[in-house]
C-alpha cells in the first residue's frame, strides 16, 4: 500500500497541509502585535464597511421611523403572502392536470 501513488499523494498532501498549518502557528504565536497604525485601519475599516450594510442599517432602526414603519407593515403582509402564494401555486398545480413532461 505505501508504493501506490494515490497514498503517496495523500502522504505529500497532508505533510504539505500541517507544514503550513504549523508554519501559520508559529508566525501567530510568536509576531509582534499590532501597532497603533495597523489598529486604527483597522476600526476605520469596520467602521466604513457598516455604512453599507445590513448590520450598520440594523443598527439605526431603533432611531430610524420609516425602516421601523417598513418592518413593521412588512411583518404584517407576510401571513396573507405566504397564503395567496401558497394558494397560486395549488392553482398552477391543478391547472397542468398531470402532465408529466418528463
Amino acid at each position: 500500500m505505501v508504493q501506490k501513488p494515490w497514498f503517496k499523494i495523500f502522504v505529500w498532501f497532508m505533510a504539505t497541509f500541517f507544514f503550513f498549518l504549523a508554519s501559520g502557528v508559529i508566525i501567530s504565536i510568536f509576531k509582534p502585535g499590532p501597532s497603533e497604525n495597523e489598529v486604527m485601519r483597522f476600526m476605520s475599516g469596520m467602521m466604513s464597511a457598516m455604512d453599507n450594510s445590513i448590520m450598520g442599517i440594523a443598527m439605526g432602526v431603533e432611531g430610524n421611523s420609516t425602516l421601523r414603519n417598513i418592518i413593521a407593515y412588512s411583518y404584517f403582509m407576510l401571513v396573507p403572502i405566504i397564503a395567496v402564494s401558497i394558494v397560486i401555486g395549488f392553482i398552477i398545480r391543478l391547472r397542468q392536470g398531470g402532465k408529466k413532461d418528463v
